[in-house]
């Protein structure tokens, strides 16, 4: 029976490709707002320094995805096994934290209730509607030129990492509120556990993608 490819693997090919236009003007603007040191010392600081922006293939991811495995002695709920030749390859926690480099500590519990916005928070003080979009983020932050601003800069430039460079699935096409209030504390928005997060929404993607190639 033949199996057609799915179709969202193939749209980040098209949004990966972006990822080194997005990357620089992103340095540009914390340059000018003088946190950009402040930026890499940040959990996405490492991604600053690619020479070459990330490449999914979807057709590669495909392939790997009709090769799933079942090891019901073996598999766990948090990760993926394939068959690659003669050879059991897996996907999981470990796996993601060695390639990303992101911090894999606990998720907070209730870390996604909305909180309440205060008056001195970026959303009020840039923005009429309380889901901004992601164009318009982006709009906003490249507008920002002063030192004076860096605070806002380095803010916006967190969110547009989440939101833009990692693709989470709820933050197509605005930034998810609980992602808004947790930004304005940037210690805990530093300190939170994005690496954990990103390969929960990352492994149900690859999850939800493979029942369809079957």
């Amino acid at each position: 029976m033949a199996v057609s490819r799915p179709q969202k693997l193939g749209t980040c090919e098209n949004k990966l490709a972006q990822q080194k236009n997005f990357l620089q003007d992103l340095k540009l603007v914390l340059t000018r707002c003088g946190v950009l040191d402040r930026f890499k010392e940040g959990p996405f600081g490492q991604y600053l320094e690619m020479i070459q922006p990330i490449r999914v293939h979807g057709m590669l991811i495909y392939n790997l995805l009709k090769r799933q495995l079942i090891c019901p002695e073996e598999e766990k709920d948090d990760e993926m096994w394939f068959g690659l030749g003669e050879k059991k390859a897996r996907f999981g926690r470990e796996e993601f934290c060695l390639c990303s480099g992101l911090n894999m500590g606990t998720l907070p519990e209730g870390f996604q209730e909305k909180e309440e916005v205060s008056e001195e928070s970026i959303l009020t003080r840039y923005f009429v509607d309380e889901n901004p979009s992601i164009e318009l983020l982006e709009a906003t932050f490249n507008r920002l030129t002063e030192p004076s601003e860096g605070d806002d800069a380095l803010k916006m430039g967190y969110l547009l990492m989440v939101s833009q460079f990692f693709g989470m699935d709820e933050a197509r096409t605005a930034i998810p509120s609980w992602v808004l209030s947790l930004v304005e504390d940037i210690d805990a928005f530093e300190s939170f556990p994005w690496g954990s997060y990103i390969f929960d929404v990352t492994l149900c993607c690859l999850k939800n993608a493979a029942e369809k190639t079957h």
